[in-house]
């Protein structure tokens, strides 16, 4: 079968866009590919959650103790401190039985304290138990003997003994040894009792 030149080019034309009609069939169908592809990966990238750190291990707290501390007891000089206080103003307010009991009670705290003694001798003084009155007095003498109260309440038992020269050595002493304004309730009787004294003597 022959072909002319006009024919020829005609046969040609249709080869050449048939190619390139399946070439752009091809072409759409791997854009078409590639784009599912690309598609494919973003859902998978996005369904696929990135990895979290993990985190860092928190310090376990220190166990809080429910049990209190024990509270420190007072030392014993404060408390003979509290009692020998209450005991003093038993011995002014004249409830002589409880002043007996707290001075008692300090001196078990603390034996060798002298105005506790004194104290004591007092309250026994006060409550005509002279005795134990006169016992408790010396033993304060023999710790401190520059201890005023204790003079004083052996010059009014001597006094009231009737032992005049005992009675105004021991109150005199009182006088001198008083402090006037820390013990000022003792001052104030030591001078009563030894003007009353001297004015007894006068008589």
């Amino acid at each position: 079968m022959k072909f002319d030149g006009g024919h020829k080019f005609l046969v040609i034309m249709t080869v050449f866009m048939l190619l390139a009609v399946a070439g752009c069939t091809r072409g759409k169908m791997s854009d078409s590919s590639d784009s599912e592809y690309i598609q494919s990966e973003l859902v998978q990238e996005q369904s696929t959650p990135y990895p979290t750190s993990t985190p860092y291990p928190t310090s376990t707290p220190y166990p809080i103790s429910s049990t209190p501390r024990p509270q420190k007891s007072p030392t014993p000089e404060l408390d003979a401190l509290f009692i020998y206080n209450r005991a003093v103003h038993s011995l002014r307010i004249e409830e002589y039985t409880d002043a007996v009991n707290g001075f008692s009670q300090v001196i078990r705290r603390m034996p060798d304290l002298a105005i506790a003694y004194k104290g004591r001798g007092g309250s026994y003084y006060y409550s005509e138990r002279i005795d134990f009155a006169m016992e408790d007095l010396e033993s304060a003498l023999s710790i401190d003997p520059n201890l005023g109260g204790a003079h004083m309440y052996l010059g009014m038992i001597y006094r009231d003994q009737g032992d005049i020269i005992k009675a105004k050595e021991y109150l005199n002493t009182a006088v001198k040894l008083i402090h006037p304004v820390r013990e000022r309730w003792e001052m104030e009787v030591a001078v009563k009792a030894l003007s009353d004294l001297n004015d007894k003597v006068v008589k």
